[in-house]
């Protein structure tokens, strides 16, 4: 009955506003999630909307394959990155080779989530990896990762534009068995890539896919996903209040830049030090060409 409830305030509250809640579902090998865009409506996110949205419309993250799934030192989960890069084989690659970037656009402005309350890097929202040492807030382009803890010590660089409203598909992904590329004689040069030293593969053998990504029109199922992301926001709203997490300033929030590889990072959870997340930038491919 609660549930319903939410879902029906969710839904007036959308019709009331003349807000349209954007949601967009990651159809995977494992499942699927949905991804609330821009939950708190905040227009200095909206260039991160339109960011996600012309990939989605380009269908640039069908094919792709998510490419960390990384723990804390104590085995507890840290981040799900995906949205880097594409593959030539379902199962691991045998070789570096096997393994393209994607072709991205342009870098988009930054809106850290320091500057932009309530939303903040806790358990369930999603924010663009980024790269630059220290970490340039405005360095994000396709290459995404949902926090699977609070990771509010990131939010003097990373912005946060987005919420998972059910996270069951995410955690079982990061249940997964992973593999460590970095060690394999057919991955030279990676020492410290973190994009590869947590690579979540399936039962079979074959890594996690993203089949489809596209936009939800559906109202009701829009109404329950905001409805589901709720409890997150207030999550996010309470860190700000909470003065006793500390936070990271920017220039201590590194990235080790690993040679031949394009810039899209995470935080290392022991070290708090980022390190690159995708493959292959050896600048093949020009960026794309948004539309106007």
């Amino acid at each position: 009955m609660a549930s319903r409830l939410g879902i029906a305030v969710a839904f007036c509250l959308c019709l009331a506003s003349g807000a349209t809640a954007q949601v967009v579902r990651f159809e995977t090998t494992m499942g699927s999630f949905d991804m609330v865009l821009n939950p708190t409506h905040n227009s200095a996110l909206q260039n991160h909307v339109d960011n996600m949205l012309e990939y989605i419309d380009r269908e640039t993250y069908t094919g792709t394959w998510i490419n960390r799934a990384a723990h804390n030192q104590n085995g507890s989960n840290f981040v799900l990155q995906m949205g880097g890069h594409y593959s030539q084989t379902l199962r691991p690659q045998f070789s570096i080779d096997q393994v393209r970037s994607i072709r991205s656009f342009a870098p988009i402005e930054g809106h850290p989530a320091a500057e932009n309350p309530p939303l903040s890097n806790t358990v369930g929202t999603v924010a663009l990896a980024l790269s630059g040492d220290p970490a340039d807030p405005n360095s994000g382009s396709s290459s995404f990762f949902i926090n699977m803890t609070s990771n509010k010590f990131l939010d003097p660089a990373f912005t946060v534009f987005a919420a998972i409203p059910d996270m069951t598909v995410v955690n079982k992904i990061m249940a997964l068995t992973t593999l460590d590329r970095t060690i394999d004689p057919n991955f030279p040069n990676q020492k410290g890539n973190s994009g590869i030293t947590d690579v979540p593969v399936q039962a079979d053998g074959n890594q996690v896919f993203i089949k489809r990504a596209f936009v939800v029109t559906d109202n009701l199922e829009t109404a329950k996903d905001l409805a589901g992301v709720q409890s997150i926001m207030a999550q996010s709203a309470q860190a700000f209040s909470n003065a006793a997490e500390s936070v990271l300033p920017l220039a201590d929030i590194r990235l080790s830049a690993s040679p031949g590889l394009s810039p899209n990072g995470v935080p290392e959870p022991a070290t708090l030090s980022l390190v690159l997340g995708s493959l292959l930038g050896f600048g093949l491919f020009k960026p794309l060409r948004r539309r106007s």
